[in-house]
C-alpha cells in the first residue's frame, strides 16, 4: 500500500490471495497506481524489504527519490542499476539527512493503524474475489474521512468533478 506523509491518503494498493506471493512481487502495481495519483512523487519511503536492487532502479527511473533502508552486508555494486548507487552513496555521504527523509516513513505506517481502528475486525468475507472488496472498501473509506478532515481543518478544498464550482 502506497501512502502519503503529509495528509495521510492511500494513494495505491495491490492485493493478493496468494500468500506464498511477497510484497516486493507486489510493488510495481501500487507503485503505478501511487504514480497515477501523484505524477510529480518526490520520495518513497519504504520498509527495508524494498531495498532491493530492481525496485530502487524502478523508483528512480520514475523520477523520484529511494529511501529504503538496505541491510548490513550490501555492496556499492550495482549489478546494472543505476538506482541502487544514487539511494547506497546517499546513504553513505549524507547519512543523518537520508536517515531524516526515511524515518517519515513511520507516518505513513500510521495510516494501516488508522484503518486497523476505524474499520478494525477481521475481514468477514470468505470468497478472494470479496476478501478483495473488502479491503480496498475500507481503504476508499479512510481516504473519504481524511478529505473531510481536510476540508474542515485545513480549509483544503478538493476538485470533485461531480461537486461543480
Amino acid at each position: 500500500m502506497g501512502a502519503g506523509t503529509q495528509y495521510k491518503l492511500i494513494s495505491g494498493m495491490a492485493i493478493s490471495p496468494d500468500h506464498s506471493i511477497g510484497e516486493t512481487t507486489m510493488f510495481p502495481e501500487a507503485f503505478a497506481q501511487t504514480l497515477n495519483c501523484n505524477p510529480n512523487l518526490m520520495d518513497v519511503l519504504g520498509d527495508g524489504i524494498y531495498a532491493c536492487r530492481w525496485i530502487t532502479n524502478l523508483v528512480t527511473m520514475n523520477n523520484a527519490i529511494p529511501y529504503f533502508l538496505p541491510r548490513s552486508n550490501v555492496t556499492f555494486k550495482s549489478k546494472g542499476f543505476a538506482g541502487w548507487n544514487n539511494m547506497v552513496y546517499s546513504l553513505w555521504g549524507e547519512t543523518q539527512e537520508w536517515l531524516g527523509h526515511y524515518h517519515m516513513r513511520s507516518i505513513s505506517e500510521t495510516v494501516n493503524s488508522m484503518v486497523k481502528c476505524k474499520f478494525g475486525g477481521p475481514i468477514r468475507k470468505r470468497l478472494d474475489p470479496r476478501k478483495a472488496t473488502e479491503t480496498k472498501l475500507k481503504n476508499v473509506a479512510h481516504n473519504v474521512r481524511r478529505i473531510g478532515y481536510l476540508e474542515i481543518i485545513d480549509g483544503i478544498i478538493p476538485h470533485w468533478p461531480c461537486r461543480g464550482k
